[in-house]
């Protein structure tokens, strides 16, 4: 213990002879003296063991936060720039020493367990409240008298209590101006200091004015009330009292109300930082705006720390030669109300080197936000302030797609959308590339962007964009880009998946779903509730091997599946049945958002595919039963011509559809997808190319929200292939019963004549005659159903010619020419002759060749001279 001791006292010898050299130069020998007499004769010897360094600090912040908030906000920065250059030892040697020398009665250390705090840091303040923040050692009034009993606190008033009469130097911190460097001199002789107040006399009455209003402006600068400058109370603004204003001059009132208008935006940024008031910033980000606000305010206070000590200076000296005035006041204060101006107001331009201090200052969160997730791919934002933001309800399965996204109000105004969607990607790709594909290959150039984000964040919000950070994001976004590229198009064959998922989901591999269509209309037929979905895939899986090359059967058969919809009673098969294509993996986490419209587009084509084999089987059974049922000509023969003719129409239109969607929308889509996906230099360029190839698909085979009356149109049409399969269904029935009621009766007169009755009975041929009767009166029906129906359609295709004649797009204006090719539907409808429409088109085309080929004529005829 007592070598502990020793080793104290040591250090705290040397540290004293440090402090008294640098403040009084080369005669420190007889202020060292008084100083370790002082400490000598101090009942509390100072020790690191006597008090924690925390209880200190508390001790001292406490005593000052009565005071004064300000006072204990600049005690706590000095102490933070302590810490900087200290060891904790040292630290708690120095402030217990600091506390002890402010100790006002010399005696309640002892007494009381510790030392009290009463520093005066205002200067000659006895008629004011309020207090001035520590600037700076030397900034306090001296006592009259010595010893440690007298008033007073800083260094200076310690010096002048052990009675020292030495020469002092002080030298003016520097203060930034746009660019220039603000600082000056001054050196007096310090002398026993006693309150202004008593030396009023002699000086002169303008010199006492000019003091008082240096005085009252620096209280201003602090945010205190003076004896000229009053705040006001809605304001807080500072103006002149109503009283004692009235005896100041323009010049010196206009002069005093310009200076302290420093102290209102003074006011506002210690509010800014004061965690009790409600416009302070929480979280990481405005905890570092906050420190470079209060690095500013430190400086602010030294400033007028050193005007203090001038102004305390020229009132004991009573110099009348170069004195501080209110014109000087206000050049040492230029860079002052700019800074405190702006600082509130964060504009820039005004101040663009401040503005970049704070912003750094306060981007060092961002910059430690960024290093992690363009590095490691990981988010640590515990205050939500990050600008990638990440849903912890999603799964990795979903990762690339929904697990990250930009969260704009937090995206700061410098990172370009651009900037920050490569960002985005950058962190995102690292994750897919280790969570999903399980590849924790390092990605290129990341280490040189690390070093760029740790020593160059200024490049960050520079307004160009090509600055060394940009240049590394771009490449660090390539390279991930590339590496991403290379697993999902090489291992994972996302081309081959794309390319599977065209064949079978949009029906356009070759004759799979006539194959599929044949085998499966017989299953589909049954209710819903009678068919297992086990049946219904080994179907699909012959279709496969029929329809596809032996080599690429297994493995699009561990994709391809069967997809039944939630059933309902009274559906049948063909109302639930679908296909799906069942990735897992990388291949998931890439495709899983586009899945649902696969199966959507499968369901809209599977429904025409199914009414194209609807026509086609009535077709066939047209002509099965043409030359069956030839006895029957002479009365089915009308009705069948116009069946022939109604089919026949309806299998043209639904020809023309499926060669427009299989050829038109699907394939030549696919064409422009495949250049896309050979240029794409990242994931979400193929994505986006495919989302185009979808999209384009959507609106071709009207799916989109503004082909809801085409799509509806086109399902009356349908409708009414359904309906004249079974009306057909029903004729052939009745016709088939008439045919075997006219065989039946034919062989029963063949019977009788090998008996010689050679006839039949009366009643006999009376019942056939009321069958034959009954025969052609379901006929005369029957011809109406078929009339109905055949209008129907007629009006319904021609609603969908008109619908496809007043489209924006020039393709199905091209088709809607196509369906109507020898103009039947457009003689029968006015509305298709107006313009707008494909005849109306089909006459401009005509016309425009004529011109043409008129110019191409007179250009080829040599003109003739006259």
């Amino acid at each position: 213990m007592h070598s502990q001791r020793t080793q104290n006292y040591t250090d705290i010898y040397e540290l004293l002879r440090k402090l008294c050299k640098t403040v009084v130069g080369d005669r420190y020998g007889t202020v060292l003296k008084g100083v370790t007499q002082l400490i000598a004769n101090t009942p509390n010897s100072i020790s690191a063991s006597a008090s924690a360094e925390s209880s200190i600090v508390a001790r001292v912040g406490q005593h000052l936060g009565e005071r004064s908030a300000a006072d204990q906000a600049l005690f706590h920065g000095l102490h933070e720039q302590l810490s900087a250059y200290t060891d904790s030892k040292r630290r708690a040697q120095i402030l217990e020493f600091l506390l002890l020398l402010a100790d006002t009665n010399g005696q309640a250390g002892a007494t009381n367990g510790g030392p009290l705090l009463n520093l005066d840091l205002r200067g000659d303040m006895s008629n004011n409240s309020g207090s001035l923040p520590p600037m700076a050692a030397g900034t306090t009034t001296s006592s009259s008298s010595a010893g440690v009993d007298s008033g007073g606190g800083g260094l200076e008033s310690i010096f002048s209590k052990i009675e020292l009469r030495s020469t002092r130097s002080t030298t003016i911190m520097p203060f930034k101006s746009g660019g220039s460097v603000l600082a000056t001199t001054t050196t007096a002789s310090s002398t026993t200091s006693g309150d202004l107040s008593e030396d009023e006399g002699g000086l002169t009455g303008a010199n006492n004015l000019q003091d008082q209003l240096i005085q009252d402006v620096i209280y201003a600068c602090t945010g205190i009330e003076g004896k000229y400058l009053k705040k006001h109370v809605v304001t807080g603004e500072f103006r002149l009292d109503h009283v004692k204003g009235r005896t100041l001059g323009i010049g010196d009132a206009g002069m005093v109300l310009q200076l302290a208008e420093v102290g209102h935006f003074h006011n506002k940024v210690v509010k800014f930082t004061n965690p009790k008031s409600d416009c302070y910033m929480k979280g990481n980000f405005g905890q570092g705006y906050i420190a470079a606000l209060q690095k500013e305010l430190t400086q602010y206070y030294g400033m007028l720390a050193i005007l203090q000590e001038d102004l305390n200076r020229q009132r004991r000296e009573r110099s009348t030669g170069d004195r501080l005035t209110l014109k000087k006041l206000r050049l040492w204060e230029v860079p002052w109300p700019q800074s405190c101006t702006i600082i509130p107001r964060t504009v820039i331009p005004e101040n663009r080197k401040l503005a970049q201090e704070l912003l750094r200052s306060a981007c060092i969160p961002l910059q430690q936000a960024l290093i992690r997730w363009l590095i490691d791919g990981e988010i640590v934002d515990p205050n939500c302030e990050f600008f990638i933001e990440e849903i912890s309800e999603v799964s990795f399965d979903q990762l690339w797609h929904q697990k990250y996204r930009i969260r704009r109000s937090m995206l700061p105004g410098f990172v370009s959308d651009t900037m920050a969607k490569r960002i985005l990607v950058i962190g995102k790709s690292i994750n897919f590339l280790r969570e999903v594909c399980q590849d924790k290959t390092p990605v290129k150039a990341r280490n040189d962007l690390k070093q760029c984000l740790e020593n160059d964040l200024d490049y960050l919000y520079t307004p160009v964009c090509t600055t060394k950070l940009h240049q590394l994001v771009d490449s660090v976004y390539l390279n991930t880009s590339k590496q991403v590229l290379d697993i999902v198009l090489g291992p994972h064959r996302l081309l081959d998946h794309l390319q599977a998922m065209r064949n079978y989901l949009l029906l356009g591999q070759g004759n799979f779903a006539d194959i599929l269509m044949e085998n499966l209309h017989a299953e589909l037929d049954r209710p819903a509730s009678e068919i297992f979905q086990h049946d219904l895939f080994s179907i699909l899986a012959a279709a496969v091997r029929i329809s596809s090359s032996e080599q690429d059967e297994p493995e699009i058969l561990n994709y391809l599946d069967v997809h039944f919809l939630t059933h309902y009673e009274g559906e049948s098969g063909w109302d639930v049945f679908g296909l799906t294509y069942k990735v897992t993996g990388a291949l998931s986490t890439i495709l899983e958002p586009s899945l649902c419209r696969y199966q959507t587009f499968f369901k809209h084509l599977w429904n025409m595919k199914q009414v194209e084999f609807i026509l086609s089987r009535t077709w066939k059974r047209q002509t099965l039963n043409a030359k069956s049922l030839k006895p029957l000509q002479k009365y089915i023969g009308p009705i069948v011509l116009r069946l022939q003719l109604t089919t026949s129409q309806m299998i043209n239109f639904i020809c023309q559809m499926q060669y427009y969607i299989l050829f038109e929308v699907i394939e030549c889509s696919w064409v422009q997808f495949m250049p896309r996906v050979n240029q794409a230099k990242a994931l979400d360029d193929i994505l986006e190319a495919h989302h185009q190839f979808l999209e384009e698909i959507r609106i071709g085979i009207f799916l989109d929200d503004s082909s809801q009356s085409i799509t509806s149109t086109l399902d009356h049409v349908f409708n009414t292939v359904r309906k004249l399969e079974e009306w057909q269904e029903r004729f052939y029935r009745l016709c088939t019963t008439e045919y075997d009621a006219q065989k039946s009766f034919q062989e029963a007169i063949e019977a009788t004549a090998t008996k010689g009755d050679y006839g039949v009975t009366t009643e006999r041929r009376l019942e056939r005659d009321e069958q034959l009767k009954s025969f052609e009166q379901h006929l005369a029906t029957h011809q109406t159903l078929l009339q109905d129906i055949g209008n129907a359609y007629e009006n319904y295709v021609g609603q969908f010619l008109y619908q496809l004649a007043i489209s924006t797009s020039e393709t199905l204006r091209q088709l809607g020419m196509r369906l109507d090719y020898n103009e039947y539907y457009k003689h029968r409808d006015r509305r298709l002759n107006v313009p707008l429409t494909f005849q109306h088109i089909r006459m401009s085309m005509a016309a425009n060749s004529s011109r043409a080929a008129a110019k191409r004529q007179a250009a080829s005829t040599p003109s003739m001279m006259y």
